[in-house]
Order: C-alpha cells, then structure tokens, then sequence
C-alpha cells in the first residue's frame, strides 16, 4: 500500500511530504499566542480530562474482581473494532460539523480501531531520528501538511448503566486529539502513549450514542515526541466505555515494601474515595493464591468532597518480590454499603519489594542487583506500535530465555498489559515518560554556551507539559511492583523542567528511583556529566574504557546503570564480554545496564511475486531516518532471533564458571543471582573428542548462596586422550521445573567450554603415489596427482579448476581483503576509510605466474600480486601433494605504510550449485565473529549452505565461522574438505559475495540474496570483528585487538576432494543462521 488513501476532500490523494527539519531549530520559541488551536499552545495539552490514577477497574462484585476479566463486567462496553474513518490532508480542511449525530458519515472508511491508520492504509509512515517530521519552529505545525483523522463510532449503552457515571476510556492516540459526544465537546488530550479519561454522563443519553474523536498527526505535544521510531498516528490503545458507581475509589495508592530487616512486609493503601451521600466503608483484603491473609476496613462517612482513606497492616512472613523470584499477592479494595452490598470492587496485583540508595547503590530487598537489561520499543512488523498481549509475553518469554532481566521502556509510557506480565514473570522496569526533544538537545549540545536558548527543558512555557507528562506516567503506573525507576525521558537535554519533573515524581513516590540523562553521548573518556537530581547516573554508549574510568574515579558517588550500551545495529554485538568483564570487576559502582536495543523496527513487505521482506523506511516515502536507522534489535521485527541475542544470553547468564583445571577437573562456579540460590538447577557436563561425545554425566546439586561460588569436580580420569585429537569438556546449568518463569525444564541457562590441554599433534605420514604430474601451457599450468587436477590461470592467477575425477569442486582463489559492509562499517565510516582494500581486491596485477618444485614429490604454483599500483603485494601459492589435495599459502605485505588496515586477509573461491550442505568442526551453530564468539561452542555442526547466512534488513556481512578446524562441503555424492594446522575463519554462502554489498537504499533487499548461480566459499586468516559499542563513532570499531593490523599476515590451509556425505554426518549438531546452542 505505497499509496495514501485521503478519504476527506478527495479520494485518492497523494500527501506532500513536509519539508524536514534538517537545518537548526528555531532559536527563539515564538510568543504563545492563546487564540492559536490548542494543539499549537503548550501550556494546553489537556481539556476535560479526569485526573490520571492508577491502571484498575470498578468491578461490581467481589467475584467479578478476582477473575479479574474486565471484558465481562456488566459495567464495561468495548469500543474497539470498526469505526468510520476521514483523513484530511490539512489541519484547516477538516470536515466541519463531523461531530454532530446528524452528519452523514456512510461513505467515509471503516477503520480498526486501535490502529495506527498509516497501518491500515491511509497517509505515509515516516521514520525519523533526531530531524523532526516538520520543519522546526516550536510550537508551531504546518497547517498544509498536517494530516487529520476524523472518527465516528455510534453506540448504544446498555439498559443498566442508568444511575451511574459514564467515563470514557481511551488508553492512547496522538499526537493531539479532541472528543465529543452526540455533538458536545467533551475534551482534549495530548501525550500520545498516555490515557485519557472523560466523564461523559452529562453528554450520553439512554440507548443511542455518537462518539466522534479528531486527532492531529502533529501538534506542539510533538516537539516533546521526536524519538528514534516510526512516526505513525490514530488509537493505539483500548477505547471502551466504563459505568462507575456515584460513590467509588477515584485512585488507589498501593506502598508494599518490607521492614527494616526485609522480612516482613508493610503495606498500605492509600484511596481516594468520591464524594458520597451515605456513609460507606473502605475495605481491602490481601490474599495469597485463594488464601486470605488479612483484612482492614474503615467506615468512610458521608461528604460533600473527596477524601483520602489510608488502610495499612503489617503482614508477617511475606514473599519479596525481585526479577528473580516475582512473588505476587492479590489485594483487593472494595467500597461497601451500609446495608453490606459491594458497591465497587478493584484488585491489584502487588509484590512486596523494597527499592532504594543502600551503600551507593541501587538495591531491591537490601541487596544491590545487576541490571543485565534491554531497551523495548513497542513494534510490530504490521501494525506499528500496535502491540497485541500474546506478543508481549511472547517478548518477555524470549528476553527470560535470554537471561534479559531488566527493561527500559524505550521512550515511553508502554501499554499497562506490559507491566502486568513483567510484575508477574519477573521482570525490572525504567519507565520512562514520553519527552523527547533530541534535534532541540543535539543543536544545543554544539552550541553549549547558549543551551538554554535552545533545549525545551529550560523554556517555562513548556514545563508544565514536562511535568505533566511524568506525573501522569507515575500515576499511572504506580502500583507495579517491576517499576523500581522513573525515567524522566530521553535525549531532550536538560533544564529546570526536568528537575521541575523529578522533584514531582519524587515527592509523589518517594519509594522509587529517578533516572535520566539529557545530554547525549560524549567522546571524551573522563568526560562523565551526572544529574543531581537523578539517583544514578544513566549514560549512553559510554565505553567499557569510559566505564571503568568513571569507576576508578571517586569524584562521581553516583552508581552507573547505563540506559543505553552495545548498539545493536545489523550485524552487530561485539566485545559483550569486554564490557561485562569491566562492569563485574568494579561492583561498588557499576550495576549493569540496557542492551540497545529489543526488536528491529522494520516491516513486513512484500514482492511481486508474493515473497516477503523487511521494509524499511524507504518503503514509506522520503526516510530523514538514514539508510540503516530500523535494525538496531536483538530480535527481528517477527522476534526470530538476530545472532547478537545468543551472545547476549551467554554474557548475561547468571550462572558462570571459571578457573578450570584440566588435570584435576575442578571447575569454579559463580552464581551471579542477587537474591536466589541455585537449588533451582542442575548441572552436567560432556566432553567431545574432536567435536564428537565420548562422555557426559551430572553433578551434585548445589545450594550456593547468591552472589557466592563453590568449586566442583568434573570426573575425567576415565577418559583415555588419543594422540592427534583434540578435547573439550562443556559444563552446563540448566533449569529443574518450575525454576525461572517461562523457561522450559532442561533450558540451559549458563554453560562454559574449556580446552582439556593442548592438542597433541602427529607428524603427517607423507601422501603415497606417483609424483604430481605438470602440465605448462601458455594460458595455464595444471597439476595432476591421484584422480585430481589443479589449473591455474596464467593472466588472473586464479584456479580455473579444482577437480576430483574430472567433476568440479573449486575455482577463483581470489585474494580477498574486503567485506560487504555491515551497518556499523558504514555508520562509523569504516567502509570509506578502509575503500582503498575493495579496489585492490578488484584490480590486483599478476606479476607472475610460476612452478616450483616441492619435495616428496609434490609440485606447486606460485602467484605474484602488485596490488594498488605496488602498495601492496600478495603471493598465492597452491601445492598439490600426491594424493592429489592442495595445501594454499597465502601472504600480503603492505609496501606502504600509509595504507589503512585490510577488512581481512583471505581467499574467496566458487564452489558449483549442487555442493548444497556444510559441515565442520569449529565454532557454531550460528555466525561468529572474533568479537562475538563466546556463545558459539567449538562443535561438529552441519547444515544447509543455503541456510548459513542470516537475513539482516540490509544484505550486510553474514554467515562467518571463526575458529575453524575443518569444513566440508558437500552434495551430490562429492565433496570439498578444507582444514587447518591452525583455526580458520570460514565463511559459504549459496549466492556470489557480492550479492552482500551495498546498494542504493530501497533497492537491494533480502528477498535479493538466493542461491544462485554458485556456492562461495571464504576462507580468511583474520577479518575484523563486528564492534558496535555505537554505530557513528569510532568508540564503534571494533577494540583494537579485534581488527587485521597493516603488517605481513599470512593464511595456510589445505583442499582436498572427497566422495560421500564427508566424514561424520551422522554425529554432527543441525546448523543454521538463527539455531542457537540448545
């Protein structure tokens, strides 16, 4: 749907794309001006809303409470599904008098609603990051470019309600939206991942209704809503209708913390009772599964005004709530008449759990946590932000099998469903308050001598609206056990706004912590810039050398939880293990942080010929976004895994070990858990012999304390090493029933390999046979031995044929010192500063072609390369021994030495379409860099060559194996095996390499890269690693010790054919791109 349905004043407009907002913001806001709309006023973001209170519904029994299934209350009418629907292409064309019963709306659209309607077919989606959408003129919108919806829903209340208050529920749209009922204008709202309540009695009438809701796609809420995401519009949350007794509990405040010893629990609840004509009693009752544990009641008497009602007991003995052992209680607040009739009924789900600064730390029950966390914005490949309930546990399910324990509602308020399901599995949350200004920061951060006259945090006439925007977040929110910070936003600067905004969430809720940033990030490694009026401090992207400078720093008391670390743009995700040996080693002021970021935020497209893709913002129209801004996720938008997830889950798990000693087969267990034990898990171990099983067992059970270790012993005195082999034994924590929430019995939650000693190497028995035959021709050299032949070309250098019985197996042999640029290679500026290595890889000069005689009668051909008009040189040499297998030396020598380094130094052969499977003995299943390594165990592992490769958004570098011994290539009852003295990194793919290059954006997507035409084959002695600690910065690079210096670097190995399947086919591990290590 590349088109944009206007279904008001045409039918099949096309909308102009407004001018973006890429030079400075304005500098100077202009005069507020109150005869402007409201939706270009900010000091008016809300008219004719109830005030915020916390998420909860007015049941009418006790019963209906404790099911908890607001859907089949008798005072509950949905207002989701279809609705009549006008998009306008303006803000001043608009259909006037659409709100009135009246007006004939049946032959606008039908619309779902919620929805974004760019979903649904209506308007263009736009990605953005930093630009605003708009030019930037705060807080004015351009009228001729700000598209409008207009709804329409007619209902009819149910016969019972009579009697009661009629509240309107709609749990979130934007940017700015008014509402009216049967033609009176009821209110206004802005903040656009916030609800907003009405109470429409005096407007609804018994049976037939006419809802009408106009929301503006852009608004001055706007200039605070210029987050990293897509920019689409319309309902996203639940609208329904609520009837809610006269006399009722407006709020409830629920403090469930733990006494000064953590043992027993405190509770409290604080209600905000309506003004009410008889007297009435507050009663709450806290009930553990079916089980009551207490009740406390209060006699309200009648009044004209509002009160609030405190109920509050000790409670003995309780559960704590954490991440690690989410322990709830139900609490169930009831109104009830004199005559003992329920008037209302509301249930709260609540964990007993104590946040606070404790030592300089952020600590939860008194002890200090990690925060092993992730950044989540909410997205779906079809709807946008429209989020349904199975994908967020579906979420929460995967970040729990991930050892993900923390989320960071990456930059907003989320749907209240998300909170639920991580107070009920286990899950710490940042939520953060929807306040985003980043092109307002970015420009005042270049001109810091007059910040305050261009961030919005130092503005007066936009405080309020920042406060607001927290304080109804904390309302809210309030009652959710999983929230231990409030985010005051992000990158939108700082100011006296933001402490205006902190100071109201604190003294609403002392009982959590406030975090926020503002500035950004900064280059400089000492150049760490703390709020004081946040309780940690949050940078982004801050380095693991940045880190550990702030550590060792004892000017900054503040702990460090970074809100955002380790962008995880493409193929991304090195040197996890860097940052983590950084943050455990200095825990007196490191706690962790949030990963960047859970899910890409592309969506799904599709061919002509039906095949679907990943769409990113150039499928939308113009993208100010950039080329690469959609696929920073751990997960792809369909939540198949990204290979940077298993790497994530192996650095995160909290269960380690270390130490091992390969003589007595002790090996040192670290529980990292902040609260539990480990009588959750059991433990084995196996040891492979070349890739293969030889032995396995089980361990003790443990009990070890959080935060403690305990050695352990693993039992190899029976294992007999054969010389020549090769050994590894791999010990494994894996979860009992019941043990992490979500996770299946037997799921490995931590694992290690270590190497039993040093292989034990054979001197090689010398290949038998006639010598290796040489045939010089003036186009070619071959050489013969056995039942294989080896052609070289004189002109290119390169194999035209490695045969086995007169069938191919290999050609090219191309020296090879590039690779198709990932995201983080572009973004950084990699690729351009390392281009010169594509164009000497493409245009190398033959200097010459040689024999040279080999001893044991072998022969061999020597290549002689100038590369780059003599900046370089590279010497291929293939030598066939007599058994007919070639081994390949390959050498570059840098000449000059004002060369950048090489992406790599390799070989890149083609291999012919029916070689289909790849199995080796190296680190799998999925790619591995040398950065991103630790997840991948060196294994036999095999699987379809055509399944090697991962597809990214954008066709980048994938499919890479490092520490490779062998690997065999095989199909059609023939095959090519490939080995090293040393490991090798290896990569096959069942397309040409450069089907991975770049392309003009929007043109080149997954869908492109199939199999065809040959199989290829990469064979590299070294290859950078992926970095990804940012995506614009050199910080991003991968660490030095992770990239190919400029020096003489060599790559040896050896080809031989063979017939069959290969050597152990039926003892490999299946392999694909996205199999992870279970």
């Amino acid at each position: 749907m590349k088109f944009n349905r206007i279904l008001f004043g045409a039918s099949a407009l096309v909308l102009a794309s407004p001018a973006l907002a890429k030079d400075a913001p304005r500098v100077q806001p202009v005069q507020i001006d109150p005869s402007r709309p409201d939706w270009e006023n900010p000091a008016v973001f809300a008219r004719g809303k109830l005030p915020a209170h916390a998420t909860g519904f007015p049941f009418e029994s006790r019963a209906a409470a404790l099911a908890g299934d607001q859907a089949r209350s008798a005072r509950f009418l949905s207002l989701d599904g279809t609705w009549k629907f006008a998009l306008s292409p303006s803000s001043d064309a608009t259909p006037a008098g659409f709100e009135q019963p009246g007006y004939d709306v049946a032959s606008w659209a039908d619309i779902k609603v919620p929805a974004d309607w760019q979903a649904q077919g209506f308007d263009q989606a736009r990605y953005n990051n930093i630009t605003y959408p708009f030019p930037a003129n705060r807080p004015l919108i351009p009228h001729a470019t700000n598209p409008v919806g207009s709804y329409r829903r007619d209902v009819t209340l149910p016969a019972g309600w009579s009697g009661q208050d009629v509240i309107l529920h709609i749990g979130a749209a934007g940017s700015a939206y008014d509402v009216w009922v049967n033609g009176n204008k009821v209110g206004y709202s802005e903040d656009s991942k916030l609800p907003s309540e009405f109470d429409v009695t005096r407007f609804v009438t018994p049976g037939h209704n006419t809802i009408a809701i106009q929301i503006h796609r852009w608004s001055d809420g706007s200039y605070l809503e210029d987050q990293d995401f897509w920019r689409a519009s319309g309902i996203e949350r639940e609208v329904y209708l609520m009837a809610a007794p006269k006399t009722r509990v407006n709020d409830i405040f629920v403090h469930a913390g733990l006494d000064a010893a953590y043992r027993d629990g405190a509770l409290s609840a604080d209600l905000s009772v309506s003004p009410s004509a008889k007297p009435v009693t507050a009663r709450m009752t806290l009930l553990d599964g079916d089980r009551t544990l207490l009740v406390r009641a209060q006699a309200v008497a009648a009044g004209s005004t509002g009160r609030t009602v405190t109920l509050a007991a000790p409670v003995p003995g309780v559960k704590p709530w954490s991440a690690e052992t989410p322990n709830l209680y139900t609490l169930l607040i009831e109104l009830v008449g004199a005559d003992g009739s329920v008037i209302q009924a509301t249930p709260q789900r609540i964990g007993f759990r104590t946040v606070e600064m404790k030592n300089g730390l952020v600590s939860v029950n008194g002890k200090p946590i990690v925060i092993r966390g992730v950044n989540r914005h909410e997205h779906d490949p079809e709807t946008f932000h429209v989020i349904s309930e199975a994908s967020m546990r579906r979420d929460i399910e995967l970040m729990k099998r991930a050892n993900i324990n923390a989320v960071r509602t990456s930059h907003y308020p989320n749907d209240p469903r998300w909170y639920a399901l991580a107070d009920e599995y286990g899950l710490y949350v940042m939520d953060e308050a929807d306040i985003e200004s980043h092109a307002y920061m970015d420009y005042a951060n270049n001109h810091q001598d007059e910040r305050a006259k261009y961030q919005i945090g130092f503005d007066p006439a936009w405080k309020d609206a920042h406060v607001s925007r927290v304080a109804n977040m904390v309302e809210r929110d309030k009652n959710h056990p999983s929230i231990i910070f409030w985010s005051m936003g992000n990158e939108a600067g700082i100011g006296p706004n933001f402490a205006a905004a902190a100071k109201a969430a604190k003294t609403r809720d002392p009982g959590r912590l406030i975090s926020y940033l503002g500035w950004g990030t900064w280059p400089g490694v000492s150049d760490h810039r703390p709020n004081d009026y946040a309780d940690i401090y949050a940078p982004m992207y801050d380095s693991a050398e940045k880190l550990a400078d702030y550590a060792t720093n004892w000017n900054f008391k503040q702990p460090v939880i970074e809100c955002e670390y380790a962008h995880m743009m493409g193929n991304s995700g090195g040197d996890l293990k860097e940052y983590w040996d950084v943050i455990y080693a200095h825990p007196d002021k490191l706690q962790g942080g949030f990963l960047w970021d859970w899910v890409d935020q592309s969506m799904y497209r599709y061919t002509k010929d039906g095949r679907r893709y990943w769409g990113d913002g150039s499928e939308y129209g113009p993208n100010p976004g950039g080329e690469i801004e959609f696929g920073d996720g751990l997960l792809q938008s369909d939540r198949t895994p990204n290979p940077a997830l298993y790497e994530v889950r192996k650095v995160y798990a909290p269960i380690q070990f270390e130490g091992f000693d390969p003589v007595s087969g002790r090996v040192t267990l670290r529980n990292r858990h902040d609260f539990r034990d480990l009588s959750g898990f059991a433990f084995d171990w196996e040891v492979q012999e070349d890739g293969v099983a030889v032995a396995h067992g089980t361990l003790p059970s443990l009990t070890t304390a959080a935060h403690a270790t305990d050695t352990v012993t693993i039992p190899l005195g029976g294992i007999a090493r054969k010389p020549g082999s090769e050994y590894f034994v791999t010990v494994r924590a894996v979860a009992k029933p019941g043990a992490v929430p979500l996770v299946p019995t037997g799921y490995v939650v931590g694992w290690e390999q270590f190497a039993l000693g040093e292989r034990q190497m054979t001197a090689a028995t010398p290949a038998g046979g006639p010598a290796v035959a040489v045939r010089q021709a003036a186009d070619a050299i071959t050489l013969s031995a056995a039942d294989a032949t080896l052609t070289i070309d004189r002109k290119t250098g390169l194999v035209r044929s490695y045969a086995r019985a007169g069938t191919l197996l290999a050609s090219g042999g191309a020296p090879h010192f590039w690779r198709a640029v990932t995201d983080n290679d572009i973004g950084i500026g990699t690729d351009r500063q390392l281009a010169v290595w594509k164009t000497m890889s493409e245009t190398r000069t033959v200097r010459g072609v040689t024999r040279v005689d080999s001893p044991d009668g072998g022969a061999a051909v020597r290549i002689d390369y100038d590369l780059g008009d003599g900046a370089a040189r590279f010497q291929s040499i293939y030598t066939m021994a007599r058994d007919g297998a070639v081994t390949v030396t390959g050498a570059l020598d840098p000449v000059r030495g004002d060369l950048p380094p090489p992406f790599r130094v390799g070989f890149a052969f083609a291999l012919p379409t029916d070689i289909t499977t790849a199995e080796w003995y190296g680190r799998g299943p999925h790619e591995s860099y040398v950065d991103r390594k630790t997840s991948a165990p060196i294994g036999l592992w095999r699987g379809p060559i055509a399944a090697q490769n991962h597809d990214y958004i954008r066709p980048q570098e994938t499919g890479n194996k490092v520490d490779v011994r062998w690997m065999e290539l095989s199909g059609a009852g023939r095959g090519l095996r490939v080995a090293g003295d040393t490991p090798l990194m290896m990569n096959v793919l069942a397309f040409p390499y450069a089907d991975l290059d770049r392309h003009t954006p929007g043109t080149w997507k997954s869908t492109d890269v199939v199999p065809h035409d040959q199989v290829t084959l990469l064979v590299d002695g070294a290859q950078w690693g992926v970095g990804g600690d940012t995506q614009w910065s050199d910080v991003g690079k991968p660490l030095p010790k992770y990239r190919v210096p400029l020096a003489p670097t060599h790559v040896t190995f050896r080809m031989a054919g063979f017939a069959g399947k290969g050597t152990t086919p039926d003892k490999a591990h299946e392999a694909t791109a996205t199999t992870g290590e279970d």
